[in-house]
């Protein structure tokens, strides 16, 4: 019995010692917060006025918007390239008529129909975000350039969208 005691009174003594003396640590947290930037809402398809042949003017124009979201204080900058020529301009050409080969020529412009041509080499920048969770929306205008004087029928074309942050 004496020793029992003895164990037991020594594992008093060391677990009282400990108390007296407490240690600490630490250790660290970190995460690495990445950039980013969404198309919210692609541009809706444009479908342009029906015009005579021959007849269409700069009034033939059509608007659709690039709805982004990006990271807070990223600037978008937003390049548009027709699939017809892959023109780095802005401009474009809508194909159709007699073997899919006639054109009607077209431009890209932000802020209003009339403006410069908007395209990868003279692209629009976006204001700065003020979070991601506020999406910036940027016009696009898509203007006939010429007089449409080809056979009648539907002209089409693609827009593609590059967006660098």
């Amino acid at each position: 019995m004496t020793a029992t005691l003895v164990t037991i009174g020594g594992f008093a003594a060391i677990s009282s010692a400990n108390a007296a003396s407490p240690t600490s640590s630490s250790f660290g947290v970190s995460m690495e917060v990445e950039s980013i930037c969404t198309v919210n809402a692609p541009p809706v398809d444009v479908l342009l006025a029906a015009t005579e042949a021959g007849t269409a003017t700069e009034a033939v124009t059509a608007e659709t918007a690039l709805i982004l979201n990006c990271s807070k204080g990223s600037i978008a900058t937003i390049g548009l390239t027709p699939a017809s020529t892959t023109s780095l301009d802005g401009t474009g050409n809508l194909k159709g008529g007699l073997l899919g080969e006639e054109l009607v020529a077209y431009k890209l412009t932000s802020v209003s129909a009339a403006g410069d041509a908007w395209g990868t080499t003279n692209p629009v920048k976006t204001a700065a975000f003020e979070n991601y969770a506020t999406a910036i929306s940027t016009p696009i205008f898509l203007t006939v350039t010429d007089a449409a004087d080809v056979t009648p029928g539907s002209y089409t074309d693609t827009i593609n969208i590059s967006v660098a942050y």
